[in-house]
């Protein structure tokens, strides 16, 4: 295939000739138009109009007025400050138009926009990135639009609230004071009172029981309910009651709840707790003859035993938790083995079923290949170690002779071998110089080939650096027609007040006489003959001039016609070489397939 010509190709949007009219404006004769670079304009301007910047729908701006005006105030309407004049300039260069755009691009990322973009290619209307962008903007503007706007009318109502009040929440307060006041009322006339409740004991019975919370009374005021009357229920509970319906059992599971204990004894430990509250339970009935200092160490005896099976039971629940623990702890790791397991398992039938695919069998006989290749590997070992070995030998050898040989004579061995180690690594180190320049060479030529990245890299800034060079030369040269333009006005105005000054200063004393006067109208019409006359000669050299500007473009026309046919040229015979090439490489495929000895067929 022919070697394509990177320099052929036409970049849209790129203007191909430059024309001025009579007032200096720029004309354009010729722009490459991409239709979706077209639609996504067309796009970003309703969406920005949608959005509620209208100044886009402006028929008599640039799209670079209309595209940078927006983001920018969809920015400034995100709460975020841009160093932009809204109102541009007219013929603005390539780089005030970068710099403009840059302030514009370095806000986005504090924005966190999710789409980049460089103010080259805001500055060369590429659309199709542009679009993404403001649409992004234009949604966060009227998201951030929408919370100011929620968040004024919260602070409308907030402050319409603290200096107004409706006469409707005004009779709603009034009514609210007078049913507070009578709630009060009620309150007071009905206080609550506290009375006392039962507890079901242990044996079975009912013991009544202040709440913690109500003050001390007497016994007489604490049986009492409510009306002052002692109710049966609330009644003292004689002692033999007690006993008569006490169940050890049922006393023993109570505790046992309120110990965090566990219900179930074994027979020993319920017969031996049993022989102990018979006993207490005879202590008891003797109690009334009993002296009371045995009374005294009676029950001193119980609350000891009390504490030391309350230690027994901490030293229980201790050891309970920490085999808790412990079985909590194995229970995890009997889980987390139990995952593995499965997880190996799982991979192993992965693996199996990876097995089955014709790819993966593959890669099964590659690995094959190599595990042979390590067994392979492992008998080369084993026979450089035998080889070693016989060295080993052969070495010790030759130091047993070298015991037997004189100094001198190893002298003179060592010394003709190390020259001839130098000689040899002279030649390695000539042999390597030759090598290193010959690459540095070879490097070097290639470093001075260009490839393509760097030709289309070398195009790009090229056409960056000649259409710079020649907005550059323009605005030059607007201002040197500027500058001499302004310098004839300033003469001519300085002539017509130097004339009109002498005209003034002699009129006086030239309409004293009549001769004179008639002198001072004949020096007025030569003055306007003088006058009509420059403005013939310019006229004439103004239409000179745009002569000239006529037959440039004319010029101007031929040699863009003449670009026009030549890139379609260029165009034609690239498909034509295309084509060419196809047909020789199907040629070439018939002659390979057709046999030596037939013909092809036509």
């Amino acid at each position: 295939m022919a070697a394509k010509n990177i320099f052929s190709k036409h970049l849209p949007n790129v203007k191909l000739a430059t024309r001025f009219d009579a007032d200096g404006n720029e004309i354009q004769v010729e722009k490459r138009e991409d239709e979706e670079q077209k639609r996504k304009e067309q796009n970003i301007i309703e969406t920005l109009v949608t959005a509620g910047y209208y100044r886009a729908h402006i028929q008599g701006l640039s799209s670079f007025d209309k595209i940078v005006g927006g983001m920018t105030w969809c920015i400034e309407a995100c709460d975020y400050d841009v160093d932009v004049d809204l109102l541009f300039h007219e013929n603005l260069t390539i780089g005030q138009k970068i710099a403009l755009t840059e302030k514009i691009v370095a806000v986005l990322p504090r924005m966190q926009c999710p789409f980049l973009i460089e103010p080259h290619q805001i500055q060369g209307f590429d659309f199709i990135n542009i679009f993404p962008v403001v649409q992004w903007l234009v949604k966060r503007s009227v998201e951030n639009r929408s919370k100011k706007a929620d968040t004024l009318r919260k602070l409308a109502a907030t402050q319409f609230q603290n200096h107004f009040t409706l006469a409707t929440d005004q009779e709603l307060q009034r009514l609210r004071v007078k049913q507070l006041a009578n709630l009060r009322a009620v309150e007071a006339k009905y206080p609550p009172k506290r009375a006392f409740r039962l507890r079901k004991a242990a044996g079975g019975g009912w013991v009544p029981v202040r709440p913690k919370d109500t003050p001390e009374v007497d016994e007489d005021h604490a049986q009492l309910g409510s009306g002052g009357v002692m109710d049966e229920s609330e009644a003292e509970i004689p002692l033999s009651s007690l006993e008569q319906e006490f169940d050890f059992e049922v006393l023993f599971k109570s505790l046992a709840r309120e110990h965090n204990l566990p219900a179930e004894l074994s027979e020993m430990d319920y017969a031996a707790l049993t022989r102990r509250y018979d006993e207490f339970r005879q202590q008891a009935a003797g109690s009334s003859n009993a002296p009371s200092l045995s009374e005294r160490n009676a029950i001193k005896k119980r609350l000891t035993e009390k504490l030391a099976l309350e230690k027994e039971v901490e030293q229980a629940r201790a050891e309970c938790a920490q085999v808790q623990a412990t079985v909590k702890d194995e229970k995890r790791r009997l889980q987390e083995a139990k995952d593995q397991n499965e997880s190996l398992k799982e991979e192993i039938r992965n693996l199996d079923n990876l097995e089955i695919s014709e790819e993966h069998q593959k890669i099964l006989d590659h690995v094959k290949q190599l595990v042979l290749k390590n067994e392979n590997m492992k008998k080369q070992e084993t026979l450089f170690k035998e080889n070693c070995k016989k060295e080993l030998a052969e070495m010790q050898e030759k130091i047993e002779k070298a015991e037997i040989s004189t100094p001198d004579d190893d002298m003179r061995e060592l010394q003709r071998q190390l020259e001839m180690e130098q000689e040899r690594l002279k030649s390695l180190r000539l042999q390597l110089a030759k090598k290193n320049r010959a690459y540095v060479s070879i490097n070097r030529q290639l470093d001075n080939i260009p490839d393509r990245t760097e030709l289309a890299q070398y195009q790009r800034r090229f056409l960056e650096l000649y259409n710079q060079v020649g907005a550059k030369h323009r605005e030059t040269k607007q201002f040197y027609t500027l500058y001499n333009t302004l310098d004839d006005t300033k003469l001519y105005l300085e002539k017509e007040m130097s004339l009109l000054n002498s005209i003034y200063d002699n009129y006086a004393s030239a309409m004293q006489t009549p001769h004179m006067r008639e002198q001072f109208v004949q020096q007025f019409d030569t003055i306007v003959e003088g006058i009509r006359a420059t403005k013939t000669k310019l006229r004439k050299k103004c239409d000179e001039e745009r002569a000239k500007r006529d037959a440039l473009n004319g010029q101007l026309q031929c040699l863009v016609e003449q670009q026009r046919k030549y890139a379609a040229t260029v165009k034609q015979l690239t498909l034509e070489c295309q084509r060419n090439e196809a047909l020789m490489q199907h040629l070439k495929v018939l002659k390979n397939s057709t046999p030596s000895g037939s013909q092809p067929q036509p």
